[in-house]
């Protein structure tokens, strides 16, 4: 395991992954991603921030959240990008 330890990304998965009950193996499968590539996420093996924007999607679809939140732009799960409207309502 890296000395650093994981990024905010990989801390962020595994703090979802297991609210969830999923094991390693289940995301890999709902996400259809590599477990290898997960697992070094988690671990700190793998950087989170280099993910592709696929495998986020990927993985914010079985989580049920937003890309956005699973990337740390927001700390709530119900949170999400403002609408285009709404940036320019001020």
């Amino acid at each position: 395991m890296d000395k650093r330890g994981p990024d905010a990304i990989g801390r962020r998965i595994r703090r979802l992954r297991e609210a969830r009950q999923m094991s390693l193996r289940d995301l890999a499968r709902a996400a259809q991603v590599s477990l290898s590539g997960l697992s070094g996420v988690e671990t700190g093996l793998r950087q989170g921030k280099n993910l592709t924007a696929e495998t986020c999607r990927r993985l914010a679809k079985a989580f049920g959240v937003s890309v956005d939140y699973l990337v740390g732009m927001y700390d709530d799960e119900s949170e999400s990008a403002p609408t285009a409207a709404a940036s320019f309502a001020a």
